[in-house]
């Protein structure tokens, strides 16, 4: 249902349908937003130009979607590509998580929002560690949801290449994570 509605939306922003283009756009800014975030180390500003750039390549690029396959994973697939190229032009400097990069429940108590926040900066630091296509894998599956056949056709390698990232990120991640230092 979901593919279905995607699909209406491009048909309409082909003709030229403005308020689909905002529709779509709302859709999946957070999870783009928040890919980028993870992958820029936490860095929001550069995560919110990244975010601003896959957007217009979208705009540019929408007229060549073919309904092949599914469009969340040809806008990732243009996200993977759009923050790698910057990973590899500039040298990203791994910068402190000022604020939560995760949404928090408003139900929660106090106390459970705080260990979740602390959880998830711990997480964080320790996933920004990894070799980037290891990160990348682990962030597609776990945070966006991706089976391993959609990491592997949205990252360009091969299906055991792409189970073989996120099988080795998760045993350094678990390495990390028992490390005292880490828990700090």
């Amino acid at each position: 249902m979901k593919e279905i509605n995607d699909y209406l939306l491009i048909e309409k922003i082909k003709k030229g349908d403005t308020d689909a283009w905002e529709v779509l756009v709302n859709k999946y800014y957070n999870q783009i937003y928040c890919y980028c975030v993870r992958r820029c180390y936490g860095n929001r500003s550069v995560a919110a130009d990244l975010t601003q750039d896959i957007f217009l390549k979208l705009v540019t690029s929408i007229n060549t979607f073919r309904y092949s396959g599914k469009f969340y994973n040809y806008l990732f697939t243009i996200a993977v590509n759009t923050c790698n190229n910057y990973c590899t032009k500039k040298s990203l400097n791994q910068t402190e998580l000022n604020d939560s990069v995760f949404s928090i429940d408003v139900e929660k108590s106090m106390i459970d929002n705080i260990i979740e926040n602390e959880n998830s900066i711990i997480i964080q630091k320790a996933l920004d560690t990894l070799p980037d296509m290891q990160r990348e894998a682990i962030i597609l599956k776990y945070y966006h949801d991706f089976k391993v056949k959609d990491i592997a056709k949205t990252t360009g390698v091969s299906v055991p290449t792409a189970q073989s990232r996120i099988q080795q990120g998760l045993k350094k991640l678990s390495k990390l994570l028992d490390r005292k230092e880490f828990l700090k």
